[in-house]
């Protein structure tokens, strides 16, 4: 124990002598530290930072190894508590310290303190901390060592994380030199080499110099695949978003990458080039491990919006090779009881308000070589807001991505549809049903399931009849977009808004009821329920018809508040209106509400509740909650 108590004691005195052009200095004292001793153990009630201006708790305590306590722990004694050792929070001084060195403030001063009261037997963590003046960047420039062609030092460097006349990180400073050595790898230079220097460091400031070695311009060489074992060979190449002497760059290694993985075959991919030597020519080795073949899930549960339902799915991930998924699934849902069933005349075995069996056949990289083919026969039963819908139909789908972050595809579903308003006098209405539709999206979010910046605008254009002859038909056109704006480390600002315009084509009079737009739920106005807010039968308010017009938009806060949970603030506004020359931008129904948002292996788990803020013209009950497994936005 005294050798370690030596050494923690020479860390916290020399290390920053150590370390060129600094001062911080993380301070305890010898009888300090056998003190703490005593303090083995005890319980720790709460760590505090004063001094800190420029970094959040959360940025400290990441760093540290003495635990934080929780904020409910402080005052419930439910469960066990964070304790204290001596030699963990020593550290965790010297940690900080450094800390502060690399971001930035090279003369922080970081002091500890352990106050105890003996009477509970727990302590109060004190880490003082006097952040001092910090390092200012005072000018920086780029040097070539050869002269590489591609190289667009101005552009480049408007996208570094750096600025003259504001703080110098160390943090900053390796990520500008990441930056910069992915910029040359990807217009060709895997061997490229970048390293900074700073100079003139006076009166705490400081010039920066970026030195770029390019190296030689690379191409593609020769590629191995390892691993497979249930996938051909061809398969995989098919995949490859490159050939042999093409120009070398990350950008078709990581496509690469994402085509096997969408295959679904394989649950581990990567792409490697051989930067070893002096030839421009590299080598690529592509290793895979294949999962299993057959996939089985089943799952049962409850949410306010569709009862008690249960699915299940049968996948074969290489159904007659070449990467061919064939799928089916069942799935059923109930929510209504046995009063409610009997009141509106449905028999038991058609309580269910969704019943669906569907195969689909994915035929990925047709012999078109860049487009996906997709056929999904499927028979389904719906009661939904007091219309019965019977449906048997098959959907093709053709889709590819013609650009980075841009989808587009074309589907037609053809079939049979059996609709029953839940009116009086109403009579089946028994149609063919033929929908053409194309959609188009661009998505730069950084995360499909927990995005955090970028945005995804989409369009969607509908008609029914146009490859198939049909007595009545339709249009539709919907856009929506999404935004998210991170405001800090914790915090992201997201706006959601879509409009959608449909009417009727040709001697059609009116749109199919079960194709009009509705809104409520929680993908949009979430004081309503699903499909709620829309307008209503005159004779039965309860029985919701659809309009031909829709618009909303969602504007929420969400924050990041304790590990994988986090707080979301939101208003929503929206409505739809029979048709198009009714609608007014001042007749929206508004709704403000809270949520949360918890972070699991399967993806985010949301649970929002929303409140009406203008009254409720049917009679509802003016709030709304909702799940949902995925990303709003």
């Amino acid at each position: 124990m005294v050798h370690l108590r030596a050494l923690l004691l020479l860390l916290a005195w020399l290390l920053p002598a150590l370390l060129p052009g600094s001062v911080a200095r993380a301070d305890f004292t010898l009888e300090e530290y056998d003190q703490w001793q005593r303090y083995t153990g005890w319980p720790i009630r709460v760590i505090e930072f004063p001094g800190i201006h420029n970094f959040a708790r959360a940025d400290l305590l990441e760093i540290m190894a003495t635990e934080k306590p929780t904020w409910l722990r402080r005052y419930v004694p439910i469960g066990s508590r964070t304790v204290f050792y001596p030699e963990d929070f020593a550290a965790d001084l010297l940690r900080v310290k450094s800390f502060y060195r690399r971001e930035g403030f090279p003369a922080a001063d970081v002091r500890g303190k352990v106050l105890a009261r003996d009477e509970k037997q727990d302590l109060r963590l004190i880490v003082e901390i006097s952040e001092g003046a910090p390092l200012i960047l005072r000018s920086w420039s780029i040097a070539h060592v050869g002269n590489p062609a591609g190289v667009d030092s101005a552009r480049w460097s408007r996208a570094l994380p750096i600025r003259t006349g504001k703080r110098l990180a160390e943090s900053q400073l390796e990520a500008a030199v990441d930056s910069l050595r992915q910029k040359l790898r990807a217009i060709g230079h895997a061997r490229a080499v970048v390293f900074f220097d700073t100079a003139n460091v006076r009166n705490d400031s400081a010039d920066v110099v970026f030195k770029l070695a390019a190296g030689p311009y690379c191409k593609f060489g020769r590629t191995k695949i390892t691993g497979l074992k249930q996938v051909s060979e061809g398969t995989a190449r098919r995949e490859l978003a490159y050939e042999e002497n093409e120009p070398y760059t990350p950008l078709k290694l990581d496509e690469t990458r994402r085509n096997l993985l969408r295959l679904e075959t394989f649950r581990m991919v990567r792409a490697d080039v051989n930067v070893e030597g002096d030839s421009d020519t590299l080598d690529v080795l592509i290793r895979t491990e294949e999962g299993n073949r057959y996939l089985v899930r089943l799952g049962t549960g409850y949410d306010k919006e569709e009862g008690m339902h249960v699915s299940g799915k049968l996948t074969d991930l290489n159904f007659f090779g070449r990467g061919r998924r064939f799928t089916m699934d069942v799935s059923a849902s109930d929510i209504l009881d046995d009063t409610l069933a009997a009141s509106r005349g449905l028999l038991n075995d058609e309580r269910f308000i969704d019943r669906r069996v569907g195969f689909t056949l994915f035929w990925p990289h047709t012999p078109l070589n860049s487009t996906d083919i997709s056929i999904k026969p499927s028979w389904e039963y719906e009661f939904k807001a007091g219309t019965i819908i019977r449906t048997q139909s098959a959907t093709t789908r053709l889709s590819a991505l013609p650009l980075p972050k841009v989808a587009a595809s074309f589907a037609n579903e053809f079939g049979r549809q059996d609709v029953l308003v839940d009116t009086t006098n109403a009579e089946n209405v028994v149609s063919t049903i033929s929908i053409e539709t194309i959609d188009l999206a661009w998505d730069t979010r950084d995360n499909p399931l927990v995005p955090r910046r970028g945005h995804m605008l989409s369009a969607t254009f509908s008609e029914s009849g146009a490859l198939w002859s049909l007595e009545n038909r339709w249009w539709r056109a919907q856009f929506a977009g999404r935004v998210l704006v991170p405001i800090n480390q914790f915090t992201v600002f997201a706006m959601r808004g879509a409009f959608g315009l449909m009417g009727p084509l040709h001697q059609s009079a009116e749109t199919p009821v079960q194709e009009r737009l509705r809104l409520g739920g929680v993908t949009n106005v979430r004081g309503w329920g699903r499909d709620l807010l829309a307008p209503r039968a005159d004779d039965d308010q309860s029985i919701v018809l659809g309009g031909d017009q829709s618009a909303f938009a969602s504007f929420e806060v969400q924050r990041d508040v304790w590990g994988p949970v986090g707080l979301i603030v939101f208003s929503d506004l929206g409505n739809v209106w029979t048709k198009a020359r009714e609608t007014r931008l001042d007749d929206l129904y508004t709704t403000a509400g809270a949520g949360l948002r918890f972070l699991t292996l399967i993806g985010p788990i949301r649970l929002d509740f929303g409140y009406q803020l203008r009254q409720n013209p049917y009679g509802d009950k003016p709030w709304a909650y909702h799940i949902l497994l995925g990303s709003a936005f």
